[in-house]
């Protein structure tokens, strides 16, 4: 996967779509919840189900960047 590619990529969990994706061994790493992605035959698996969620976290709905989308969309 090239570089401009991977520049255009999102994760697919930011509810935002503004998080990034960057390299990693283990697959693609979102910047904004650290969720990893894999990446298969080259290429990446950008399914919620397929994430490997950050240590602590049980389900996407737990990721600080859905919490904080939550907490956006609520009238004060």
């Amino acid at each position: 996967m090239d570089d401009a590619f991977l520049a255009s990529l999102r994760c697919p969990l930011d509810p935002t779509r503004q998080a990034t994706l960057s390299r990693d061994q283990a697959g693609l790493v979102c910047s904004g919840c650290h969720a990893t992605f894999p990446v298969k035959n080259g290429l990446p698996i950008l399914t919620p189900d397929e994430a490997q969620l950050p240590d602590g976290v049980r389900t996407p709905d737990r990721l600080p960047c859905v919490r904080d989308a939550r907490r956006a969309d609520r009238p004060n």
